[in-house]
């Protein structure tokens, strides 16, 4: 009996670990450029909180600053945020996202999202969808799967100014963000 049960809990063991998600440490950092390449991994955009410690749901013009500086970037990527998405449609990709120039009479920024990559289906790599840019004025909502500011529910984030210091980007309407504020090179 005992040896049944041994067996049992080895065969149990061994398939929990070969279901269990990758970590950060699975990738090989000698060929790491730009880690924003590497969230691309399909893994990743399913379940990026296995990978790493990172923020959910928004993120502050200060957090961006924190994230920037703990991700490897391209010197041409340096200062700008890494978003992982979920859209309302259900999509999955990434964004770059950057505040920049004066968007509003009161000096409020713009918010630039960049590179916006996203697959309907992630599983099997279908559906691609790109945007090279997208601009958003504080108060305003984009539609990532269209690729365009919004003002409606298909809008999956908003820009919202809190004040003239306090800036934030966050998921609405049932779409979600995943900020790592960690390196997968560890």
């Amino acid at each position: 009996m005992i040896k049944y049960l041994t067996a049992a809990l080895a065969a149990f063991t061994f398939s929990a670990t070969l279901s269990a998600p990758a970590h950060a440490r699975l990738f090989n950092c000698n060929v790491v450029y730009d880690e924003f390449d590497s969230f691309m991994n399909k893994d990743y955009l399913i379940q990026p909180q296995a990978y790493g410690k990172g923020l959910r749901g928004k993120i502050s013009q200060a957090d961006a600053v924190k994230q920037s500086t703990a991700l490897l970037l391209h010197s041409s990527r340096k200062g700008m945020g890494v978003a992982i998405v979920e859209t309302n449609g259900k999509a999955r990709g990434k964004f770059l996202f950057s505040w920049s120039g004066r968007g509003d009479l009161r000096g409020t920024p713009l918010l630039i999202l960049r590179d916006v990559t996203l697959y309907s289906r992630a599983q099997e790599g279908g559906g691609l969808k790109k945007r090279r840019e997208i601009r958003i004025s504080s108060s305003q909502m984009a539609d990532l799967d269209a690729g365009r500011v919004t003002q409606g529910a298909g809008g999956d984030i908003r820009y919202k100014a809190i004040d003239a210091n306090t800036i934030q980007l966050e998921a609405v309407n049932g779409a979600k963000l995943f900020f790592p504020m960690e390196t997968l090179c560890k």
